[in-house]
């Protein structure tokens, strides 16, 4: 309408201003003018509004500027040359321009569409896990073809047939389902493109030749256009599940590879420890169960002590090793609760007084030290791991020195410091020893106590290291947090039971 409008004023406004003149004018001249506006309205109305404007021009020619005016009658051949030229220049002109109009919508749609790829492309080259990528393509085609319905239908690592991993738009009925996947106990069918319904169309997707799954769309018919750019888009999908799916099966054979790894450690690392305390039982119930032994009363006592004292041993060691799984899983969390330092001090020394000797024990505790918010079982039994590897390393009826103080530039943090006398830990062990399944060059300090001992620590949020003390010895440091800093730092909703 804004063509047809825009011929008839600029019509107008010719016939107007030659009106008066047409007896001067020529009527070739008077065409030449008449082309003006033809021209205009094909540029503002089209190829249709052009010919009406042929049309126009060659009856207001005829009526108004060849005489006997008012008539349609062209009278001489001079007049009918003037006219067909007329018609022949504008359908020329009128061509050129409609060509022209054509050639720029089709660049502007191929801008488009190659801007729609790119952003769609640019969709799938993100690192995104499977199950989102799924998603993103579903969604992606939906929007870019203004379609109803857009499902994937990718084929089920278990039994092999089609199922719907990913729509987007109202979900496809139970009948429309049916009338593309194969019935029960039928394999799915990836190649071809078929269309199951008047709006209903499936796309497959194929990488490299192997068929990958299916795109299924509901909505409005594609024309061959849009059916081009799908099948281009359908490919880079193909191609973007597949790397997804390749990348996720590579991730869970690393991911089995390092259980298997980790696992295999484990066993050896808990062998080692367990090798210790099983010997001392072993040679104790065989001495008792000699019958050609006679013992006293005492070394029988003693001998019973042994296997008691490693028995907890034991015991203790497969309930830290299975809390250390836990926390590893997240399925056991820190219950923390207030704790003073000398409480502390005295339940881990508790559990270690079958092989440390309570005389070796020196504490040095700050004064007015406030108390510490941690799980008691797990730092306790941290603590306890430590002071075992203090009385193994250090020479028999040597001093092990525990300390605790606030810690140097902070008042919400306490340093517990455990010294011995040992032979201590080169520079470039420091960090090593705490590792899971470390072992030193020469086999010192082996096994799981350092590791848990950090294990517990670092859940709580604190920090653990090791330096040298003045003699030369080891001296392990623990840092926690004071009640006064919990508050802030675990919140309420975090702090559960295990």
């Amino acid at each position: 309408m804004a063509g047809i409008f825009a011929l008839v004023v600029s019509m107008g406004v010719a016939t107007a201003a030659m009106l008066p003149f047409r007896s001067h004018v020529s009527v070739a001249a008077a065409a030449l003018v008449f082309v003006l506006p033809v021209v205009g309205a094909m540029v503002f109305g089209g190829a249709w509004v052009g010919l009406l404007a042929v049309v126009l021009g060659f009856l207001v020619l005829d009526v108004v500027f060849i005489p006997p005016y008012w008539r349609l009658s062209v009278g001489s051949g001079q007049n009918w040359l003037a006219l067909i030229v007329y018609v022949a220049v504008v359908l020329l002109v009128a061509r050129v321009v409609w060509r022209l109009q054509q050639l720029r919508a089709d660049s502007a749609r191929h801008a488009a569409d190659s801007r729609r790829l790119l952003e769609l492309s640019d969709l799938l080259v993100a690192d995104k896990p499977v199950q989102d990528l799924l998603g993103v393509i579903a969604s992606s085609v939906r929007s870019a073809f203004n379609l109803e319905t857009v499902a994937l239908l990718l084929p089920s690592g278990e039994t092999g047939y089609l199922e719907v991993v990913a729509s987007d738009g109202p979900e496809l009925g139970g009948e429309s389902l049916e009338r593309i996947l194969p019935a029960p106990g039928t394999p799915a069918s990836l190649t071809g493109s078929i269309v199951a319904g008047a709006l209903l169309r499936q796309i497959p997707l194929a990488a490299r030749g192997r068929p990958v799954g299916l795109l299924v769309l509901r909505g409005r018919a594609l024309d061959v256009h849009d059916r081009g750019l799908l099948a281009t888009y359908a490919n880079h999908a193909a191609l973007a599940i597949e790397r997804a799916q390749l990348r996720d099966q590579a991730l869970r054979a690393e991911l089995l590879q390092e259980v298997d790894e980790w696992r295999a450690a484990l066993v050896a690392t808990v062998a080692h420890d367990l090798r210790t305390p099983l010997a001392s039982i072993k040679v104790a119930v065989s001495d008792l169960r000699e019958p050609r032994i006679v013992l006293p009363e005492t070394a029988r006592r003693d001998l019973l002590e042994t296997i008691e004292e490693q028995t907890d041993r034991l015991t203790r060691l497969v309930s830290t090793v299975l809390d250390l799984w836990r926390l590893e899983a997240g399925a056991l969390r820190p219950k923390r609760e207030p704790l003073a330092v000398d409480d502390l001090i005295d339940e881990a020394v508790a559990l270690v007084e079958r092989s440390l000797d309570a005389s070796r024990l020196r504490r040095v505790v700050a004064p007015e030290l406030p108390p510490l918010e941690v799980d008691p079982t797990l730092i306790a039994q941290a603590l306890a791991n430590l002071l075992e590897n203090a009385a193994r390393h250090s020479p028999p009826g040597t001093e092990i020195l525990v300390e605790t103080t606030r810690r140097r530039g902070s008042a919400d943090e306490i340093e517990i410091a455990v010294s011995d006398s040992g032979p201590g830990v080169p520079p470039d062990q420091r960090e090593l020893i705490f590792e899971l399944f470390h072992r030193g060059v020469d086999g010192g300090r082996a096994g799981l106590g350092l590791a848990i001992a950090k294990a517990f620590v670092e859940a709580h949020g604190g920090r653990v290291g090791v330096g040298a003390t003045r003699g030369g010895g080891a001296r392990f440091v623990l840092t926690l947090p004071a009640a006064s800093s919990l508050a802030a730092e675990f919140p309420a909703e975090d702090t559960t039971s295990s």
